[in-house]
This record gives structure tokens, C-alpha cells and sequence, in this order.
């Protein structure tokens, strides 16, 4: 027994597709089946599911949508889509819209992002309310791939193929220059067909006053897309792009996953799932003005989803070399200077901070001209300190949109990063 995820009701919980049972049967393939970011290793060879949905909901508004989905895939999801393609696509939209917001809502509890605003979508799922008139669906296509001279293009219909773009894939997504706490970006990939669901939150009305903005981004991006008509008919637009650069994009985003750089250290902490990093700055880098070492590892944390969403909440820095300097820290005026330098180029301390430890404290100290006054407490210039706070949160925002991190972790992280700075001086 449990609450249900869908109707809220206590009953017995049954599994329920992430990816739908039919599509599995379609696809025999069992190399590779599926994969799961939160799983260890990625790549898993299982149905991908997920057991809080109540036997009712399950079998019954939950399956009409899957079959509405498997028609759907069948008549037209099917077929490639290539550069000269000239396809009418004909649905329903309420219920592609409510099918596709299913399977990302499954998706997102699998892995515990974008709750805050998917959650709000049960009751509309099951058809019970209305569909928002914010929500914004897009169509973008990938074609099958040829070979160019000196790369690979989208295919038209008389290319040589020599990839096919063949998968079901649940993901996030961002709009390029639109950022908001207001809306989650999920998207459903199933061969060329690439759906993006801009999700409002419906319980504020931030979210309706920044429609016009997201339009206007989406009308500007590089790889724009086509939105939906509620009219139940689409022109199927031009390919964006061809299946190997889509599937470089997602393998860039995994690179140890899918083994395309070796970096030992932080392989290493990744498969072993340490729980501290510790990362040491050195006192002869500190003397020699070298932020280039700090810097490098500093760098690689952020070189692709993987490694950030890895490392959150794991790495622990300190500096060593002043055990038998009497001074403290922020009273060295060469530490001082060396951690403006490595702060004013690498600011994203926040999201990788161990909740545990105390260095964005220390850091901060150092960084707002921190001493202690004639009663022995510390004081500190509160510009500065404003200053260096707001360039980590906005720090923060910056990854949140870059590696689509989603609104529950900024949160939290945000929330770490306050009780980290005020220990011991609230």
C-alpha cells in the first residue's frame, strides 16, 4: 500500500513504465536497453520503471494514454524524418500533450528533479483538469545521417545512410537564454521526432507573466523547433539536425560513462561513489602566484554533466603549507590575494561544497576582508560580502541553466550554502 502518484489515493502501487512496455516489445534489441543517469554504471539492460502508481491509475487513464502513444508511434513516429520529407502530422492534442507530460512525469520521479513543477500535472494527466494555456510543446526533428565531405549531414530520402535515429529518450532540456524557477523543460525523443514540453508552474502566476519572454527565446534558438498547434495538425519541420551529432551531444554530456576522456581522479571517485573529495591548494602555488593547478581540476569539474552532477555536494577544499604560520588564513595577505584571483575566475564553489565542511565559510572570510575586532570577533566588509555572495548564487544559477539541474537542487544547494556561511555567527 501506498499514496499513489497520480490520483493521491492509498492503494496498492504497482510498477508503471517509464518508457512504455509497448515500445520495448517493438524494439527487441538487448544491448543497451536503457539509460538511467541516477544508475550506477548508466547504461542499464532492464525496462525502465517505476512502482508508485496505484493499480487503478495504471490500468486504466495511464494505459489509454500509452495506447494513444503506441498509435501515435505506429502511424507516424515510426518513420524517419529526412531533410526532404513533407509529412502532415495529425493528433490529438490533449491527448499528446497529457501522454507526453506522463511519460516525463515518470521520468522526473525517477530521478527526483523537477517535482515542483511536474507534481502540479497529476490531476491534468489523468484528464481531470484542463491542460494550461502556457504549456508549450515543440516539435524538432533529427534526420538519418549521411556523410559529407568533411562531415555528417541529415539525409534526404535518396542519401546513403549511415545512422538511423532509433530510441525512446526522457531528458531535460534548456531554452538558450531564457532562465526561470517558474518552468521545467523535459523532453521526449522518440526516433526523429524530439518533442520539448515547456512546463509552466500553475500554482503562481510568474510563470504566465514570462510566456512572452520564452517565446521569443525559442523563437531565437540555434536549433529552433516547431510549436504545436492545438489544431491537431503539423507540418513536419526541416531536421535540426542528423542522429550522430544528436547522440554526440548526449555522449558529451557522459563522457566517462561512454569512455571518451580518462581522467583517473575523478573516475575514480565517481565509480567508488565517495562521499568526500578532499583538493588541497598548495602554499608553493600560493607563494608562486600559480592559480593554474587549482584552476585545472577546478575546470574539469565542470566539463560536462556527469562529473557536476557527481561531484554536487561532495568535493572539500583547504589550504595546506601554514600549519606553523601562527596567522589565520584571512590574515595572509598572499592566501588572500590568491584566492581572489582563482574566486574571480572559478565562482561555482556552491554546488560542489561538502554539507559537512566549512570552506565556503572560510573562503567568504577571506574574501570580505574578514578580522577579528577588539572584543575577538570577526568582523567583515559587508559590500564585500554581498558582493561575493550574490556572484556564487548567480554562479549557481548559471550550472542550474547550463546543465539543466533542476529547481528542487538549486534549492537545496542554495539552502546548504546559507547554513554553511552563518554557522557559528548567527
Amino acid at each position: 500500500m501506498g499514496i499513489c502518484s497520480y490520483c493521491k489515493q492509498e492503494r496498492t502501487l504497482t510498477r508503471e513504465h517509464i518508457i512504455p512496455s509497448w515500445y520495448y516489445k517493438h524494439d527487441s534489441s538487448t544491448e543497451g536497453s536503457g539509460f538511467m543517469e541516477r544508475a550506477k554504471g548508466k547504461i542499464v539492460n532492464t525496462e525502465l520503471k517505476i512502482k508508485d502508481v496505484c493499480s487503478v491509475c495504471n490500468s486504466g487513464k495511464l494505459s489509454e494514454l500509452d495506447s494513444y502513444g503506441k498509435n501515435l508511434f505506429l502511424s507516424d513516429l515510426l518513420n524517419y524524418v529526412y531533410k526532404d520529407t513533407k509529412h502532415l502530422l495529425k493528433y490529438d492534442y490533449n491527448l499528446l500533450a497529457r501522454w507526453l507530460l506522463k511519460v516525463a512525469y515518470n521520468s522526473a520521479r525517477a530521478h527526483g528533479s523537477d517535482l515542483e513543477v511536474l507534481s502540479q500535472y497529476a490531476d491534468i494527466i489523468l484528464g481531470n483538469e484542463p491542460l494550461p494555456n502556457d504549456l508549450i510543446i515543440c516539435l524538432r526533428t533529427i534526420a538519418p545521417t549521411t556523410e559529407g565531405e568533411y562531415t555528417v549531414l541529415p539525409a534526404s530520402t535518396s542519401s546513403s545512410v549511415i545512422d538511423n535515429p532509433e530510441w525512446f529518450r526522457v531528458g531535460v532540456f534548456r531554452v538558450e537564454n531564457f532562465d526561470s524557477m517558474y518552468w521545467a523543460f523535459r523532453h521526449v525523443t522518440i526516433n526523429s521526432y524530439s518533442f520539448l514540453i515547456h512546463i509552466p508552474s500553475i500554482v503562481s502566476n510568474e510563470a504566465t507573466a514570462e510566456s512572452g519572454s520564452l517565446h521569443d527565446a525559442i523563437n531565437n534558438e540555434t536549433y529552433s523547433g516547431t510549436v504545436l498547434k492545438q489544431s491537431g495538425e503539423q507540418l513536419v519541420p526541416e531536421p535540426a539536425l542528423d542522429s550522430i551529432t544528436y547522440s554526440l551531444i548526449h555522449f558529451g554530456q557522459f563522457p566517462l560513462t561512454y569512455e571518451l576522456i580518462q581522467n583517473g581522479t575523478l573516475k575514480a571517485a565517481i565509480d567508488g561513489n565517495f562521499d568526500l573529495v578532499g583538493y588541497w591548494i598548495d602554499r608553493k602555488d600560493i607563494e608562486a602566484k600559480n592559480i593554474g593547478n587549482a584552476l585545472e581540476f577546478l575546470t574539469e569539474l565542470l566539463c560536462a554533466r556527469e562529473i557536476v552532477m557527481s561531484m554536487k555536494d561532495k568535493v572539500e577544499f583547504s589550504v595546506h603549507g601554514y600549519d606553523d604560520d601562527p596567522r589565520e588564513l584571512y590574515e595572509i595577505p598572499e592566501v588572500l590575494e590568491f584566492l581572489r584571483q582563482l574566486d574571480e575566475v572559478w565562482p561555482y564553489w556552491m554546488l560542489f561544497q561538502h554539507p559537512n565542511h566549512s570552506w565556503l565559510q572560510i573562503l567568504c572570510i577571506c574574501l570580505s576582508n574578514g578580522k577579528k575586532n577588539n572584543q575577538g570577533f570577526l568582523e567583515f566588509d559587508g559590500d564585500l560580502l554581498s558582493k561575493n555572495m550574490n556572484r556564487w548564487f548567480l554562479a549557481l544559477n548559471e550550472l542550474s541553466h547550463k546543465f539543466a539541474i533542476s529547481l528542487e537542487i538549486n534549492k537545496a544547494v542554495s539552502e546548504k550554502a546559507m547554513r554553511i556561511l552563518t554557522k557559528g555567527f548567527s
